[in-house]
């Protein structure tokens, strides 16, 4: 029985609802003390625990309310689902059966044992699951969109898109429906189809928050090429924006979506947001994932060991993360230093060589595919690692929970995120000058270490003696080539506009692009091309290619790189210079847009770098009337690449070895992690 006002358990369950779970768990352990019989305290506690990621204290305190209310079936299904989430699949298992046996109507239930099933791999078990709660209940949107993305991932999508179409003849105008919709045509392939639905969603109910339809209808307008909806994403996100993540209450930043914001982090740099902005997101998401999962005490260590480096990605291989890293672990030396590289993921098929590299390179490389959070926390801590350097922060393949769990004394972030990864669980980002300069480094950035040249080094490659022939390209050999290797959904309607005027005003020439990422993704730009006046044909596509040092070397058939300077090229622009080929870029007005700016400088010939549109515009307009003046270009940056910082590994090797004395003796001393510059 429950011997508390209905208020205080109303007021104790907003509070956890509001996120801030860990003020409740103070407020119930008072209340539990005052009335120790009243099994909703109990059921709170339980789930304010759940909330912080404590789950063995959620299964005590749950244990404990259905010991005080037995007939209670609801805490039947609140204990399973505890269960599942500590690590106890058979118990949770029993007890949802149990709350089922109890009340087979209970949608929940079956739900959770739906999910339990899909964890566990025993997929037809789980349809049937979902399929019983839709059967009572067929307007139940959980079990829906579970069991369609179920279908989905086993490849059975007429199965989805049948239970989709089937709701919407009850709901037709339910905008979740539709934006599910568009989920499952996105995961078939069928991009086109997705943004149109996700119009209608959007048409029938305006996203105002930073939810996850706003960031799909983001994706799915860059990945289709869709430029003239970009003006209708911002839109909405700028209001959006405000809405979610106000100014003047950081207390509704609590109870932003977690998961959209994350995808936000990786979209806003696509479309120009501010800085500050993206640092609000990035704190946001820091904060939510620090208060669900409280840090652990690290072991002892002795000083006088050398100091253990780890670095953590999902991208140890065929990627631009170890296409940019491979030379600078092969440059550390490992006299003072010990370097562990804790791979997420392994490119089983990975031809490129990279992998091996990466293997050779590190004093340890730990294949860490299939551990879960806890137990790779645990493998760091028990390696002894004293600073951990995290390299994917919040894309595809981040582990950010286990930095959470805080695995060494210092935590670094590095390559992601440029302009700063405020986090509780982030000491540092080590960027450049350019990226930041001074007085952009305290706009909630966090701690900043910054290099004294670009934030990443490139390699020199050998390439053979004779240039590769255009023609074996598909290129013409009297036109100017114009290249734009980059990301297609860095190319927005501005540089597009650009890239265009710079077609019209040299009629032979030709723009030559890397495969997009839709196969409808050329046919688009030649489209939107040829309403400009510009014929489709000029526009190139150069197939992707798993060997590095081809790539590199057909770089030799363009004249220029003109950047995509919203969201400035970096591994793209890094291959370019490398191969001789300038490049060609406006200063941005974000980090992201200030890449190719950094490491144009840091091959020492920066005329190329410009300050507004019409300069750039009218600077790749005077070179290809001006050949001459085209190859002193050429030839200087040529003649600076023996020389380059750029392509100085064992340099930037020194400038890591200057940051893992200073943020390890910092941390020894007790100093709170602060601003570091680089000298060499």
């Amino acid at each position: 029985m429950t011997d508390t006002p209905r208020e205080t358990h109303d007021t104790l369950a907003e509070l956890i609802r509001s996120g801030n779970a860990a003020e409740a768990v103070s407020l119930l352990d008072g209340q539990i003390t005052l009335a120790p019989r009243d099994d909703r305290l109990w059921a709170l506690l339980g789930q304010a625990h759940y909330n912080l990621s404590q789950y063995s204290s959620a299964v005590a305190a749950l244990r404990e309310a259905l010991r005080l209310r037995p007939d209670h079936t609801a805490y039947f299904a609140d204990l399973g689902i505890t269960l599942r989430a500590d690590g106890r699949p058979a118990e949770a298992e029993a007890l949802l059966r149990e709350a089922i046996r109890r009340d087979n109507s209970n949608p929940l239930a079956h739900h959770a044992l739906g999910n339990l099933l899909v964890a566990q791999r025993r997929h037809e078990e789980a349809i049937a699951e979902f399929a019983k709660v839709l059967t009572q209940h067929p307007n139940f949107f959980p079990a829906l969109e579970n069991l369609a993305s179920l279908f989905a991932d086993l490849g059975r999508l007429p199965d989805a898109l049948k239970l989709i179409e089937t709701a919407l003849k009850r709901a037709p105008n339910d905008h979740r429906l539709y934006s599910m919709l568009a989920i499952i045509l996105d995961k078939g392939g069928n991009q086109p189809a997705a943004l149109d639905v996700t119009l209608k969603a959007i048409a029938l109910d305006p996203p105002t928050t930073l939810d996850m339809r706003l960031a799909s209808f983001m994706s799915l307008t860059g990945r289709t090429g869709r430029l003239e909806l970009r003006q209708q994403v911002i839109n909405l996100l700028n209001p959006a924006l405000i809405k979610s993540l106000p100014d003047d209450n950081r207390d509704q930043w609590k109870t932003a979506d977690r998961n959209a914001l994350r995808r936000f982090i990786f979209l806003f740099p696509y479309y120009a947001i501010p800085d500050r902005d993206l640092m609000k997101v990035h704190s946001t998401v820091g904060s939510l994932i620090a208060a669900s999962i409280p840090p652990e005490a690290l072991p002892q260590k002795s000083i006088t060991e050398k100091l253990k480096i780890g670095y953590l990605s999902h991208n140890f291989g065929n990627h631009p993360i170890g296409h940019l890293l491979s030379c600078f672990f092969e440059a550390h030396e490992h006299k003072r230093h010990e370097v562990f590289l804790y791979a997420t993921h392994i490119y089983t098929h990975d031809v490129s060589g990279y992998g091996e590299r990466l293997r050779k390179a590190a004093d340890h490389f730990i294949d860490c595919r299939g551990l879960s959070d806890h137990a790779l926390a645990t493998r760091m801590r028990n390696d002894g690692i004293d600073i951990i350097i995290d390299l994917d922060g919040y894309m595809h393949g981040g582990r950010p929970e286990v930095l959470a769990m805080r695995v060494a004394p210092v935590q670094i972030h590095w390559l992601q995120s440029l302009a700063g990864c405020p986090a509780p669980y982030i000491d540092y980002t080590i960027v450049d000058r350019v990226l930041v300069p001074d007085d952009e480094r305290d706009q909630g950035n966090g701690p900043l270490i910054r290099l004294a040249d670009a934030f990443q080094c490139g390699e020199l490659f050998e390439l053979p003696e004779t240039p590769p022939s255009r023609k074996d390209h598909g290129l013409p050999d009297d036109a100017v080539v114009f290249c734009a290797f980059g990301n297609w959904l860095k190319i927005d309607e501005t540089v597009f506009e650009d890239w265009m005027a710079i077609l019209n005003a040299i009629p032979k020439s030709v723009l030559w692009l890397t495969a997009g990422p839709l196969p409808t993704s050329l046919e688009t730009l030649q489209t939107q091309a040829e309403a400009r006046g510009i014929d489709r044909a000029r526009l190139i596509v150069a197939p992707r290619t798993d060997d590095k040092l081809s790539h590199i070397d057909r770089h030799r058939c363009a004249d220029l790189y003109i950047d995509t300077y919203t969201f400035s090229a970096a591994t793209s622009a890094t291959d370019a210079l490398s191969a001789g080929l300038p490049v060609l870029t406006k200063r941005g007005s974000t980090a992201q847009g200030r890449l190719a700016e950094s490491l144009i400088r840091a091959t020492g010939v920066a005329q190329l770098i410009v300050e507004d549109r019409q300069t750039y515009v009218e600077t790749a307009i005077a070179l290809a009337r001006d050949p001459a003046r085209l190859r002193e270009h050429q030839q200087a940056l040529k003649d600076a690449l023996p020389h380059a910082p750029l392509f100085d590994a064992q340099r930037m090797v020194r400038q890591f070895e200057i940051i893992y004395d200073h943020v390890s003796e910092r941390a020894r001393s007790g100093l709170k992690p602060d601003h570091f510059d680089v000298v060499l």
